[in-house]
């Protein structure tokens, strides 16, 4: 009996230990997200700045200093100031901005890309559009839909008269009650606000378009780095500016960056920022600082850094920050919490802080390493804090430590960096984020300490029209921040950010259905401040459907030249004919001409041949 009551308890609590086990996994298992509530596999870059750029992200009010290598994402503005320019890549497209322009991404997912011009100049470059995905520029008096890959401008006067220049490609531009007319090469549109529109040829390059052509010419002599990346990964045409490419045994092309410090490591200069739905992301102060850290793998080979890319011709996911954790809420140092990082090395799984589905799991992970088996990622992501060796847990400076309260408010890592304290010699590391909630300027960046530039109330609240209903604006990061909070401390996926929407979003949409719109009484029906068009008689109004009248004016001028042409094909036979030495016989058709016998026949003509009847007999032989 007391052997079977000691079978008994073993049994028992080996059924105990076997649920404390399977109890993460269950949790990991319902925390599982569906494929509709997976983030994007891209975002955008702030790639280039000049001049005084600035930025409110999505949810806030304020604006700040953009920095450079920004996250861009959906709901974020943009404004260049008086005498700067700005540059965005989307990795499908690159979109720069003139001076004294304002535009928000209203959309940027994997099948559409949609943006928003309210005032100012815009160049977008557009190098590829796959088949089902849209590409739309909404502005005050024009959704103008890009159809083919090309360089397009758009830009929106004081007035919001719109104007759209197709430099190469292919457009659709709706406007006002208006018919869509279709754009191409050559052409451009114009679009004022009583819904009067005129074509013109497109007009000859400006300083802004010169400026735009040395960009792109830039971007096109950095084609051949595509042989070592992935052409998805967005920032890869700066790496070949600032470092070397070699061939490891162990790991194929490495890309090696050349001007660094001898100790320097990766993510140990610049910041963290708060960007939704990615959570916490890493913002790099390095010019080519973007595809080395959302993308591919960090290696200390011999003595230096070396980053082994994403594999080439394979869809590169994009990711906020690539690496293993300690610290955090959990951790204190006595004067406060404090959190490190350290790149993650070739075959180490990334466990990202927001839901995903496990088809999302492995496609972020098997798009940016090599070595990985679905198992290994599963496992990982079922238990992120069981101890695992990460590799460059043992290189000298590649763990990152800073206090808890600078890494929330986004201040400069290498500023506020301090040596790993005794906590942290035995601390393990851990796959996933820590759960640090977000504050103000984990969204917004720290203060700057110049002007900040931001663009008239009036342009923010100018309304444009739409083809395709963007998705709704983000709440305000208040809200968010009290579901953040309830959530633990990590990011909140697209159904949870559905039900706080609500009557406030923040910025307002501002967006109108290309439909008719009324003049007012009494106001004067107001002209397009551009050059007469030439593709008509009448300016500036013209027919609704202006490409089957040019077809019709066409025709009807084909027409008259070929009447034209067969008008002085029978002059000239009315002239041979009249000639006096071939003058033919002039007989009428019915009644046939009786020659007389004293008259000598005349000669017939060679091209004229008359069939005359016989001479009659002479009088001796019609007895």
């Amino acid at each position: 009996m007391r052997a079977l009551g000691r079978l008994m308890i073993a049994l028992a609590a080996a059924c105990g230990l076997a649920a404390r086990l399977a109890a993460p996994v269950a949790a990991q298992d319902a925390d599982a997200g569906q494929p509709d509530s997976d983030p994007p596999s891209r975002a955008a870059r702030l790639s280039y700045l000049e001049g005084s750029v600035s930025l409110q992200p999505a949810g806030v009010e304020d604006w700040n200093a953009a920095p450079l290598n920004q996250p861009l994402t959906a709901g974020d503005a943009l404004w260049s100031d008086h005498g700067s320019h700005a540059e965005a890549d989307l990795g499908s497209a690159v979109v720069r901005l003139d001076e004294n322009s304002s535009i928000t991404l209203l959309d940027i997912s994997d099948q559409a890309v949609q943006l928003r011009l309210n005032a100012g100049a815009m160049d977008v470059n557009v190098s590829g559009l796959d088949p089902g995905d849209a590409f739309e520029v909404d502005a005050p008096n024009a959704a103008v839909l890009l159809l083919r890959p090309g360089e397009y401008r758009l830009s929106v006067d004081s007035d919001g008269n719109t104007a759209v220049d197709i430099r190469s490609g292919q457009a659709q531009v709706a406007s006002g009650d208006q018919q869509a007319m279709t754009l191409v090469t050559g052409q451009r549109g114009l679009y004022s606000g009583d819904g009067s529109y005129a074509l013109t040829h497109a007009g000859p390059p400006d300083d802004f378009d010169r400026w735009c052509q040395q960009r792109q010419a830039r971007w096109a002599n950095e084609q051949a780095v595509a042989q070592y990346v992935s052409t998805d990964v967005v920032g890869y045409e700066d790496l070949n500016d600032y470092g070397q490419w070699q061939t490891d045994p162990n790991y194929g092309y490495v890309w090696f960056p050349t001007q660094v410090a001898a100790d320097w490591a990766p993510y140990s200069a610049g910041h963290w920022v708060w960007v939704t739905p990615w959570g916490w992301s890493w913002v790099d102060d390095a010019p080519w600082g973007f595809a080395p850290f959302h993308y591919g793998r960090w290696s200390h080979i011999g003595r230096r850094w070396g980053w082994i890319p994403a594999p080439p011709h394979r869809h590169a996911i994009y990711a906020p920050a690539l690496v293993a954790w300690v610290g955090g809420p959990a951790l204190s140092l006595g004067g406060g919490a404090a959190v490190g990082w350290l790149p993650l090395a070739p075959g180490e799984v990334y466990v990202p802080a927001y839901r995903v589905s496990p088809r999302y799991l492995q496609n972020v992970n098997s798009s940016n390493t090599r070595g990985l088996n679905a198992a290994d990622v599963i496992n990982v992501w079922r238990n992120p804090t069981l101890p695992y060796r990460y590799a460059n847990r043992d290189v000298p400076r590649a763990l990152t430590i800073v206090p808890q309260v600078n890494f929330s408010a986004g201040q400069p890592v290498a500023r506020h960096a301090i040596d790993a304290p005794p906590q942290f010699a035995a601390a393990a590391l851990s796959a996933r984020t820590p759960g640090i909630i977000p504050g103000r300027e984990s969204v917004l960046g720290p203060v700057a300490l110049g002007h900040v530039s931001r663009p008239p109330s009036a342009i923010l609240d100018r309304p444009v029209m739409t083809h395709r209903q963007p998705p709704a604006a983000a709440p305000r990061f208040e809200v968010q921040q009290t579901a953040i909070q309830a959530n633990g401390g990590r990011p909140l996926d697209s159904g949870q950010l559905l039900h706080l929407r609500g009557p406030e979003t923040g910025r307002s949409s501002g967006i109108e259905t290309p439909t008719a719109r009324p003049t007012p009484a009494g106001s004067q029906r107001r002209g397009i401040p551009e050059r007469p068009p030439q593709f008509q008689t009448s300016p500036p109004a013209m027919d609704t459907n202006v490409f089957k009248k040019r077809d019709r004016e066409l025709q009807q001028q084909q027409e008259q030249e070929q009447q034209q042409l067969q008008q002085r094909r029978l002059q000239r036979q009315e002239l041979q004919q009249s000639s006096p030495q071939q003058r033919p016989v002039e007989l009428p058709r019915t009644v046939p001409r009786v020659v007389q016998p004293a008259a000598a026949p005349p000669q017939p003509q060679p091209k004229t041949q008359i069939r005359r009847p016989p001479p009659p007999p002479p009088p001796s032989e019609q007895r």
